[in-house]
């Protein structure tokens, strides 16, 4: 039977399906609301009139967040071979493209699977629980987030505030506080139930919070965006990914430039990761040595920051092999 390639654009309110077959050739397109029947019927419907075979197609799409949770849902549920694709793989992959619509882009989603198929990483029920993970860490951040603008009201904005409001704003920001402070601890419950639900995932999260330097936070977040570290299978791919792998800029002898990180790096890591290289500096021999050697051999700060991210990541993955918690070395040596 003849592999077919699903590409999905997708939006709130509605899908955009497209089917090529192996020989690239587009066969199908049509849009269905974002709604669980709509997409079994679609799915089911495409079975019988186009012969396509779940067990020999890939469907393929973008992630977006929330808009594509029911989909991923419903696809994983009905077995079908799913490849969650990086946008920025997509874009890459479908060269300059002219003009922009659902239609379009769904059909150039499944000619990128077709050309790619190689590649693809297959999302799995495995991937579904995470996503309930990384809800969850969303919410925390949204409040986080709103805690941070209050204060900013509370020691800029209110005391510019005509006099004879200020101490009642101040009280209505103070109360909204200690209403967040009760959500996040709430929130951050049910983030330690849902990582204590997988014996496997509360392993990991163990593991990697025995690292000098990553709390709670950080041990949730690695686990959740790096799909509990099936996404990366070395410390270059996962330093990459955060944002501490420096890379070379040059052309021949007439443009160079200082190495630097990628852009393209996940900010959120990146910066949960600077706050625990910050730590680990500050409470652990062995790191905050090695930053103070590299500054006096006259690095940058922020370059010997970016050295102990470096080193975290490492250790992260190197106690996740070894399946034991971290040991510092000067005891490691000791115990030899």
């Amino acid at each position: 039977m003849q592999m077919k390639y699903v590409g999905i654009d997708v939006s709130r309110d509605h899908l955009d399906f497209a089917m090529v077959n192996g020989d690239g050739t587009h066969e199908a397109s049509t849009q269905v609301a974002n709604e669980t029947k709509a997409i079994k019927t679609l799915v089911r419907s495409w079975m019988k009139k186009h012969g396509l075979d779940p067990a020999a197609s890939l469907f393929c799409l973008e992630p977006t967040g929330h808009y594509s949770h029911l989909l991923l849902e419903v696809l994983v549920d009905m077995k079908v071979a799913v490849w969650l694709a990086h946008p920025m793989d997509i874009k890459q992959g479908m060269g300059i493209a002219r003009g922009k619509n659902d239609k379009v882009d769904a059909l150039r989603i499944a000619q990128f699977a077709r050309r790619y198929r190689d590649q693809a990483r297959l999302f799995t029920a495995d991937h579904l629980r995470m996503g309930k993970l990384k809800q969850l860490l969303m919410k925390r951040r949204q409040l986080v987030d709103s805690k941070v603008r209050l204060k900013i009201q509370l020691k800029d904005v209110n005391r510019r505030m005509h006099a004879d409001l200020r101490k009642t704003f101040d009280q209505i920001d103070q109360a909204n506080m200690r209403t967040i402070d009760r959500l996040i601890k709430k929130v951050e419950l049910m983030i330690d139930q849902e990582i204590s639900a997988d014996p496997v995932i509360k392993q990991q999260y163990d593991l990697i919070a025995s690292v000098p330097g990553v709390g709670p936070v950080l041990a949730s977040n690695m686990l959740a965006l790096t799909d509990a570290f099936t996404r990366f299978s070395t410390p270059r791919q996962l330093a990459c990914h955060v944002g501490v792998a420096p890379f070379e800029h040059s052309s021949g002898s007439s443009v160079r430039g200082r190495t630097r990180t990628s852009q393209k790096a996940h900010a959120g890591l990146k910066s949960l990761l600077h706050m625990a290289a910050l730590v680990a500096i500050r409470n652990d021999q062995e790191l905050g040595d090695y930053y103070r050697r590299k500054v006096a051999e006259g690095k940058p700060k922020l370059c010997a920051i970016n050295a102990v991210r470096g080193k975290i990541v490492h250790r992260i993955l190197a106690v996740l092999r070894r399946n034991e918690p971290y040991v510092p070395y000067a005891r490691f040596m000791q115990a030899v």
